[in-house]
């Protein structure tokens, strides 16, 4: 048989085994740490969007706590000032403290407006590729 003749099979596995280290050598030398490198700085990169995203997420519920003590406290002042006693008459609008009670609802409606804002800027994600090269 022609296949399995001793002077042609000795070049081709000398050849095979040449031509197959060279590729091996070339892959692991000149595109693998290219390849490595590439996936770990992806793997940088959603760190750091994980860490900005958690961030992000507490700053949010921090800012809704505090809006929502400041509300029922607002509110709770707002209640006081307008709950009138029994013995208080309609014509009586002088006790009502009106101005005190358009204050504190301007403040309220400030504080949501302002918590609103910062809000909907705080979920807008910016990411400059120059901060993550090195």
């Amino acid at each position: 048989m022609p296949q399995l003749d001793y002077i042609i099979i000795f070049p081709q596995i000398f050849w095979l085994f040449l031509i197959f280290t060279v590729f091996y050598i070339s892959l692991t030398h000149f595109f693998l740490p290219k390849f490595l490198k590439s996936l770990k700085a992806r793997k940088e990169i959603i760190k750091a969007n994980e860490a900005e995203a958690l961030s992000l997420i507490k700053k949010s519920t921090d800012n809704q706590t505090k809006l929502n003590l400041l509300l029922s406290n607002y509110l709770s002042d707002i209640k006081r000032i307008f709950s009138v006693s029994p013995t208080l008459s309609i014509s009586d609008t002088k006790s009502l403290n009106n101005k005190k009670a358009d204050e504190l609802i301007s403040i309220m409606i400030k504080n949501s407006a302002l918590f609103c804002d910062s809000q909907i800027l705080d979920s807008i994600s910016i990411n400059v590729k120059s901060v993550y090269s090195k």
